[in-house]
């Protein structure tokens, strides 16, 4: 009988590491849990982390290397009860969450846990036609797969995080093979990052938490914001930086990276700034309340060159605002784009004499933009949307009169969007995807194309 599966919650509950910040050393850790405690991407959707503490405790926080929490802090019971969503990728990764208490005098209890991402993937095999074969991974084995007349043979593997290769055994009678084949996943050092209190008063420092999978120094890590001023305090498990907001400042944004690390090793953590008269007692028990996500206008501009077939090339424009809302953590925008299209003709028709057709429109469309990844100060976006593109249409020729109309055509477009972050301004590349065809009778175009634009997002 195998005794593994049961003591897979007590190796993910050893994993939960205590560190004491801005309380004694002997301070204990907060007893946490997950389940279910190994997880398959792609598969299991949720995960459940249960955070026990004594009666009376204060508000419970959490933050996590990926993924999203339905609430990131829970109060009242025994049982903290947080309910975490994994990213939508497919690759083996390791989740690290970090866990605290809440009081005046600063996070305390703090407790990091890792939790492992497998991943799944298929491995092609070239071996012996008929063959059987079996691939190990870790401890698990895979197949048997029988190749096909060709020595072909495909194996879904289920891959664990930090495993680089894999065994491979084929069987075809009296015949054995037995041969190692590395894996082509990524590998990477996650960070979790998490600012605290939340909201940050404005006249109080804070701390910023940062944790890898092994102890951290300071010297390890580059750590940036334009908001606030970060000093280090602590090193370990959790390393701790104090931070003061600085004066005006509404929000603060910390982005944490190692000196050496690929673009998904990064962290990022984000916090409210607000006057001591509207910070709320931070431990007075009230009941669970869900995260709540500020609502935050920005204004934005592009401007570029659309690229269709014919003449129907040419710049485009667009000036907006967007308001990000509580939907998904904040990370969804609706946006109101007024812009300019405009497209020319000039040519000759046989013997009649020279024509020149103009065309400029006037789009207004409604859109959402949604922020797919996050890394340090580079994010990228999705957006989608439609409206309405009047249009007018000036038509003339050395044959006959000058012709004016004035239509409204249907727009809708797709685009993605790469955004560079310097404090409450943000550097934007965009390319847009567009539909609007514009039809008179004297004029077929399509005012849509391929579009690439440049501009700049700000936030008051």
């Amino acid at each position: 009988m195998s005794l593994r599966p049961p003591l897979l919650p007590l190796l993910v509950m050893l994993a939960a590491a205590p560190v004491a910040l801005g309380a004694p050393a002997a301070s204990p850790g907060l007893e946490v849990s997950a389940t279910p405690s190994q997880l398959l991407l792609g598969r299991d959707t949720q995960v459940r982390l249960e955070v026990r503490v004594a009666p009376g405790t204060g508000p419970v926080r959490a933050a996590a290397s990926s993924g999203a929490f339905t609430e990131d802090r829970l109060e009242g019971g025994p049982v903290r009860a947080f309910t975490w969503k994994p990213p939508p990728v497919r690759h083996p990764m390791v989740a690290l969450f970090l866990f605290w208490v809440e009081t005046r005098e600063g996070p305390s209890r703090v407790t990091r846990l890792r939790l492992p991402l497998s991943g799944q993937t298929t491995l092609d095999v070239a071996t012996a036609p008929g063959a059987s074969v079996v691939v190990v991974v870790g401890e698990k084995r895979f197949g048997p797969v029988q190749a096909n007349a060709q020595g072909k043979a495909r194996v879904l593997l289920e891959v664990p995080p930090n495993e680089v290769s894999a065994r491979v055994l084929a069987t075809r009678g009296a015949l054995r093979t037995d041969a190692a084949t590395p894996l082509d996943v990524p590998r990477g050092q996650p960070l979790v990052a998490a600012l605290a209190p939340a909201p940050l008063p404005s006249d109080q420092a804070g701390l910023l938490l940062v944790a890898g999978e092994e102890p951290l120094t300071a010297r390890q890590l580059v750590v940036s914001t334009e908001e606030a001023d970060l000093e280090p305090e602590r090193e370990g498990v959790v390393v701790g930086y104090r931070v003061r907001a600085r004066r005006g400042v509404e929000q603060v944004v910390v982005d944490v990276r190692r000196h050496t690390a690929s673009p998904r090793d990064t962290a990022q953590a984000r916090v409210d700034v607000v006057r001591p008269e509207s910070t709320p007692p931070p431990d007075r028990p009230t009941e669970p309340r869900a995260a709540t996500w500020h609502w935050r206008p920005s204004c934005f501009l592009l401007a570029g060159g659309a690229f269709a077939n014919g003449s129907n090339t040419g710049p485009l424009a667009g000036l907006g605002v967007s308001v990000s809302g509580p939907w998904w953590q904040g990370r969804l925008a609706a946006e109101v784009e007024v812009g300019a299209r405009r497209a020319t003709f000039d040519g000759r028709v046989d013997a009649l004499g020279e024509v020149h057709s103009s065309v400029l429109a006037i789009p207004v469309l409604a859109s959402v933009r949604a922020e797919l990844v996050r890394a340090a100060r580079v994010s990228l976006h999705a957006r989608a949307g439609g409206g309405v593109a009047p249009f007018r249409h000036r038509l003339g020729s050395d044959f006959q009169p000058e012709v004016k109309e004035r239509r409204l055509a249907g727009m809708g477009f797709v685009a993605v969007q790469g955004a560079y972050r310097f404090g409450r301004w943000s550097a934007l590349g965009e390319l847009r995807g567009t539909w609007a065809p514009a039809r008179t009778p004297s004029l077929d175009a399509q005012l849509g194309g391929i579009a690439a634009l440049v501009g700049a997002r700000v936030e008051p």
